[in-house]
């Protein structure tokens, strides 16, 4: 009995590192990916054209929401590539740190979404003011990701 309950104690300690490396790997993605999101959140929020600041504001997107996004935009491309599956689907793969910070990625994803249609009215000042309200969104994210 003994040396059951001692190669199940084995079993269980080896399999802690691999789930607990995934989840540090899942954190660590989605931590990158933010401060991607948001530099392109700033080049947006700065840019003169209509075509960049859209362009800023689809890789925001497809940042936050990751290639199997509802949203995503591959002719836009992804900076964000590589670093994760899309942060509002590694912020749920984290935990509670993804839980606190989920609703303000949200947020910004949204307000992201608004500020393309303004693009497309041609109208820079509202896409400039989202880029920025988006921005102001990932920083609280990234703030309540711990």
């Amino acid at each position: 009995m003994r040396r059951l309950v001692f190669v199940l104690g084995v079993a269980v300690l080896a399999l802690l590192p691999v789930s607990a490396t995934q989840g540090a790997d899942m954190m660590m993605a989605a931590s990158k990916a933010l401060k991607t999101a948001m530099t392109h959140e700033g080049f947006a929020a700065s840019y003169t054209t209509i075509a960049e600041v859209e362009m800023h504001l689809h890789h925001v997107v497809n940042c936050l929401e990751g290639a199997n996004g509802k949203n995503y935009n591959k002719e836009a491309g992804n900076p964000c590539m590589g670093q994760g599956n899309g942060i509002l689907v590694d912020f749920k793969d984290t935990g509670m740190a993804g839980a606190h910070a989920s609703p303000y990625a949200e947020v910004a994803d949204q307000v992201a979404l608004w500020g393309i249609q303004q693009t497309m009215n041609k109208d820079i000042g509202r896409a400039h003011a989202a880029a920025a309200v988006a921005k102001d969104a990932l920083q609280l994210a990234t703030d309540n990701f711990k």
